[in-house]
């Protein structure tokens, strides 16, 4: 997130992919339906047609998804060692639409980015398999209403884990 000129916050992509990396388990590719042009399926059945947008086609072409993120959105392209770019960004569905980065920012003990929890959302996005199982065990079925005592909950399981959290 970015201040503007009258204090507001505006969010700034930073392109770093994470938001994107585990779409792959939600979005897959149903057909090809034109020369830039696929349908879409979510694992809840619903279908759409996303298009490559124009000025990345050939970096939708000509590199495949990265192994390391096999379970990232089929349409999301590593451009450098920092940056990683959303083909379909211009006909992106509504579900990406929403991500704005993170509500809660999980840091390992190093520092690193260890898992988002997106703005707007009760999920997580990590590619670490440990956070994840704290995850699964301790937070993703937990009932707490109030998001405030939601976030602070995560945050504590979190730290007691040996994880950084930053809202």
């Amino acid at each position: 997130m970015k201040k503007n000129g009258d204090d507001a916050m505006t969010f700034v992509c930073q392109r770093c992919g994470d938001c994107c990396s585990t779409m792959g388990e939600i979005i897959r590719i149903r057909e090809q339906v034109g020369p830039c042009e696929f349908r879409i399926g979510y694992t809840n059945g619903e279908e759409r047609v996303v298009t490559v947008d124009p000025d990345k086609r050939e970096l939708f072409c000509s590199h495949k998804s990265s192994g390391k993120l096999s379970a990232a959105c089929p349409f999301l392209r590593v451009k450098g060692p920092w940056e990683r770019i959303c083909t379909v960004h211009a006909s992106r569905p509504e579900l990406c639409r929403g991500y704005s980065c993170y509500r809660i920012l999980i840091l390992n003990p190093d520092g690193s980015i260890a898992g988002r929890v997106p703005a707007g959302s009760r999920s997580l996005t990590t590619g670490d398999p440990l956070l994840f199982d704290y995850w699964r065990h301790e937070i993703r079925d937990r009932m707490i209403l109030d998001e405030e005592h939601w976030e602070a909950y995560v945050e504590n399981v979190f730290r007691r884990a040996g994880y950084h959290s930053i809202r």
